[in-house]
């Protein structure tokens, strides 16, 4: 275990603190709910306060959405908009008033945060933009006797604004990624709407984004998992930035947290990744997505293909375990695409890739207004070929989002199913097979994915040297003794959690379906809206029966599925919905229903990114309830990631 070093001592200070500045907005036109600025300005602070608490009474939830003043009880003033207007600002608000203001002098060298990415990530920030922009309709600051003009605000003391962490590295050297040193043809980043809260980058030096690292690593600890509240815009390609290596080093003073880096392999020389092996462990996403340099070329439009590809040996080479992305595109014919997928993925094979990962294809609206490919048809032939290549290769093969192909093939879902075993890992070694359903871990019953992967976790955890998994392959049921002390490369045990062992995706877990009863109960309601998506749905649906926890004839669920109208083309995952996708189906189901339901529950995954409740546009849930009038519950579940 390394030691920690405090980067702000004598012998390790980086530099003073970044400063955090943001703009305000005093010159743009803004239309008042009321024309009294003293309302207005109560009514923006209660507003805003509303989008980050939830008033209370004796424990419980508070409905607040008006107020009155103690000197005139008899008018009361709406917080809301009765014109069905957004609570918050969108993000293409924020960038257009962005926009607006950086056109504007601002002095030498001084520079401001994104107050979308505030908004987003940290919304108070956002309220103290609010409250100040309100109260300059009514003061002017001043200093020794004469008026003082402010335009902008800066936060005071950094550890006031520490946030929960889960301790990961990425959490800060993504930060690096606001350059790609490629041009896929594919990027998803390109369907990104202005509106996206997390779509732009800041425009600044290396030296300038350099200072916010390092004062986000001076407050990043791991053990108290504790950071600076993030700010992230899209990521591209972190390896390019010119302080990359100096970043990693003063982030491994820090921890010894695994570093898990994605990157397109353009600097993936044999300096670099000597340069990487010294600061393990690491382990690398490489999105290669063609081991043909012509292939490459084309698609990433990388100008030395020969780079990445030649990088695998070498990763090899200094033992740096990694994962090949591919994306499928099908940028030619549909047999050369999946023969180069089949070259690829007999590429990566035979240099001991530690997995490949298959993410089918698929854009938004906004990256093509017409229809590029038939989804269905592409996404079928492509985990057709998966299915094949598995048979014929050991190393792992996953095609994302994996419960695609669970719906297609398996009626069952949720099962602890074997897919695939890292190469030399103690599952691979001990005996298990792809196709292996797992029944019992370390003589403890297991009866769903999420379940199995719990204590597979728990075993590597707790080093132990050995562990007994008992498995149904076929109709045959047997134990296996698993050595845990025994394992070579590809397989790391500071990487892997599950000893090698890999699932069809995450699964769904059982414990949702008992909070689900828990807030049907709470609200008392008997005709309910569950808005689900079109993946998970199938195995929502079975584990809602198989709970046999909602014997109540009186209760009805309807399970429905919103389109992503926000997003468009072809997407249709759960988690890329926003607040105006399901305003807009509620009300359609009202419509066809001709009635409201008792409650809507959400799972919360959409809303999780920012912590805050809010969507990828930066709105708050909450605006789902003012504009539908019905109440809304969010389901607390994780983020599906595969």
């Amino acid at each position: 275990m390394l030691k920690n070093v405090n980067l702000n001592s004598k012998e390790d200070k980086t530099s003073q603190d970044c400063v955090f500045r943001y703009r305000l907005d005093l010159e743009s036109e803004k239309t008042p709910i009321f024309h009294h600025r003293l309302s207005e300005l109560v009514r923006t602070v209660l507003k805003s306060l509303l989008d980050v608490i939830v008033p209370l009474k004796v424990g419980e939830d508070v409905k607040v959405d008006g107020f009155r003043w103690l000197m005139g009880r008899e008018q009361v003033h709406q917080l809301f908009s009765q014109t069905g207007s957004s609570s918050v600002s969108s993000a293409s608000d924020f960038a257009k008033e962005e926009h607006s203001l950086s056109s504007k002098a601002s002095g030498p060298n001084i520079t401001f945060q994104s107050i979308a990415n505030a908004a987003f990530y940290e919304p108070r920030i956002d309220l103290i933009k609010r409250l100040a922009e309100s109260l300059l309709t009514l003061i002017e600051f001043g200093y020794e006797g004469e008026p003082v003009k402010v335009d902008s605000f800066r936060l005071q003391n950094l550890q006031d604004w520490l946030v929960a962490s889960a301790g990961d590295p990425s959490e800060i050297f993504e930060y690096a990624g606001s350059h790609c040193s490629c041009d896929c043809i594919f990027c998803c980043n390109r369907g990104n709407p202005p509106s996206v809260a997390t779509s732009s980058n800041l425009s600044r030096t290396p030296d300038e984004e350099f200072a916010e690292i390092k004062t986000r690593i001076k407050y990043f600890s791991p053990e108290a998992e504790k950071a600076l509240f993030p700010g992230l815009g899209c990521v591209y390609e972190t390896t390019t930035y010119p302080y990359f290596m100096d970043m990693l080093l003063l982030l491994r003073k820090k921890t010894s947290k695994p570093f898990r880096i994605t990157t397109n392999g353009t600097n993936l020389t044999p300096e670099m990744i000597a340069n990487l092996a010294e600061l393990k462990p690491i382990y690398l996403y490489l999105s290669l997505n063609s081991s043909s340099p012509t292939r490459r070329q084309r698609l990433m439009r990388d100008n030395s293909p020969e780079i990445a590809i030649n990088s695998l040996p070498l990763l090899k080479e200094q033992g740096i375990p990694y994962a090949v992305v591919i994306v499928p595109w099908p940028a030619d014919t549909m047999s050369e695409m999946l023969d180069d997928l089949s070259s690829t993925v007999a590429y990566a094979v035979n240099q001991e890739a530690h997995l490949i990962q298959v993410n089918l294809p698929g854009y938004s609206k906004h990256f093509s207004s017409v229809e590029l490919f038939d989804l269905d048809q592409v996404w079928k032939e492509v985990i057709a070929k998966v299915r094949e290549l598995r048979e014929k290769y050991d190393c792992p093969i996953v095609a994302m989002p994996t419960l695609y192909e669970e719906n297609t093939y398996h009626r069952r879902k949720n099962l602890p199913q074997v897919i695939g075993l890292v190469k030399n890992s103690p599952g691979y070694l001990g005996g298990l097979k792809r196709g292996d359903v797992i029944k019992q871990i370390n003589g403890i019953p297991v009866r769903d994915r999420p379940q199995a992967r719990d204590l597979l976790a728990l075993v590597q955890r707790s080093g132990a040297k050995e562990a007994s998994v008992k498995v149904q392959r076929g109709r045959q049921t047997f134990e296996l003794n698993l050595n845990l002390a025994r394992y070579s490369y590809p397989y790391s045990e500071d990487i892997d959690i599950y000893l090698g062992i890999i699932f069809t995706g995450t699964g769904l877990r059982m414990s949702y379906i008992e909070t689900l009863k828990e807030v049907i109960e709470a609200r008392q309601a008997k005709q309910v809206l569950f808005l689900s998506s079109e993946l998970i749905k199938p195995t929502f649906e079975q584990c809602l029966t198989e709970s046999r926890l909602f014997v109540d004839g009186q209760l009805k669920i309807d399970i429905e599925v919103p389109k992503n109208n926000f997003f468009g083309g072809n997407i249709f995952m759960g988690d890329l919905l926003v607040v105006q996708d399901f305003i807009d189906y509620i009300k359609g189901y009202i419509i066809r229903k001709g009635r409201k339901p008792d409650l809507v529950v959400i799972p919360s995954s959409p809303f999780n990114l920012s912590g805050w409740g809010r969507d990828l546009t930066g709105r708050v849930y909450l605006d789902i309830e003012r504009e539908t009038g019905v109440p809304v519950e969010l389901l607390p579940c994780a983020t599906i990631y595969d």
